[in-house]
């Protein structure tokens, strides 16, 4: 299957949750509790069936979740992110000991879909709903499964642009510069 690949360059910048002197930070909220339903398959079957669909190009779906991934403006001063176009890549990845991060074979249409900016003011948050363990470039270019019970943990990490301009960030242009965030560990338990 053919496979249409935009690459973005973007740099971490270091504006991740953990850093106080960036202006932004990424958390995850939501529900943390799921059933574990693998449509009545065994752990090991569930996982071949899972590997090969998407090595097909044709992923099954994700687990459902209902969760919130906050870019949060520590600022004093309002700013503008981008929170919509090919630019902006959120991308949820699952650690456990029953988990798969999948990225399958897809295609996608050529066109570059320019960014989309929005306001955020000081001390507000812009939010991002999460209902399947689908995500990076689109939306739909990466995977999550949890394979059996246990306790996960999901971690998200947004590739975007803001104005004014993080420090360290690659210049984008029109005041924006590109970035990369990173989200806390957020625990998750399958039973």
């Amino acid at each position: 299957m053919v496979r249409a690949i935009l690459t973005v360059a973007l740099c971490a910048c270091g504006a991740g949750a953990d850093d106080k002197a960036g202006p932004l930070a990424l958390s995850i909220s939501g529900t943390a509790k799921y059933k574990l339903d693998l449509g009545g398959k065994t752990e090991d079957e569930y996982k071949k069936a899972v590997r090969a669909a998407a090595a097909d190009g044709t992923p099954l779906p994700a687990p459902a979740v209902d969760l919130k991934i906050e870019v949060t403006n520590t600022t004093d001063k309002p700013l503008k992110l981008w929170a919509g176009g090919d630019p902006v890549v959120l991308t949820v990845r699952l650690k456990g000991k029953g988990a798969l991060d999948l990225d399958p074979p897809l295609a996608f249409t050529e066109e570059f879909r320019l960014p989309v900016a929005v306001e955020i003011a000081a001390g507000k948050a812009h939010t991002f709903a999460l209902k399947a363990l689908t995500s990076g470039f689109r939306g739909r270019a990466h995977f999550a499964y949890w394979t059996a019970t246990g306790e996960y943990e999901l971690v998200a990490e947004l590739k975007t642009g803001a104005n004014p301009a993080p420090r360290g960030a690659e210049n984008a242009g029109d005041g924006f510069g590109k970035f990369t965030l990173t989200s806390k560990p957020f625990k998750v338990t399958v039973e």
